[in-house]
């Protein structure tokens, strides 16, 4: 088998009514259209442990689901990475997913600081959250 195909929800959760670094409902529904325009340009958006090394893997598609990121993911079983990859989810050592993106800061007319756009850089297997 060439690939392992994965589904799973991504951390950290969307949640409601919040301005921050972490992640808002309206962040979740713009890496969605992240991952489908990544897709259609033919640079979808790689698959890692544990946020490093080599990629093994790609996303597939996203949707929301209860505020959240889910994920179909692929893992390249033909790179050696990708294989052991596959067996760390498949043995229960990677049970979450995560997400690594980058946050737009910016310094506001009032002294603080302005959070904007979230652009996902990648998803990765990880051990916990």
């Amino acid at each position: 088998m060439s690939q392992t195909l994965l589904w799973g929800t991504a951390n950290p959760e969307g949640m409601k009514n919040y301005k921050g670094i972490y992640l808002n409902e309206e962040d979740v529904t713009d890496m969605i259209k992240q991952v489908e325009r990544a897709k259609v340009l033919g640079n979808p958006i790689p698959v890692h442990v544990e946020h490093k090394g080599v990629v093994i893997g790609h996303v597939e598609s996203a949707w929301i689901h209860s505020g959240n990121l889910d994920c179909l993911i692929a893992l390249n079983n033909k790179v050696l990475e990708g294989a052991f990859g596959s067996e760390f989810v498949r043995k229960g050592i990677c049970k979450d997913l995560s997400l690594g993106y980058d946050v737009s800061l910016s310094n506001s007319k009032s002294g603080g600081v302005t959070v904007g756009r979230k652009i996902l850089k990648e998803i990765s297997i990880v051990k916990a959250g």
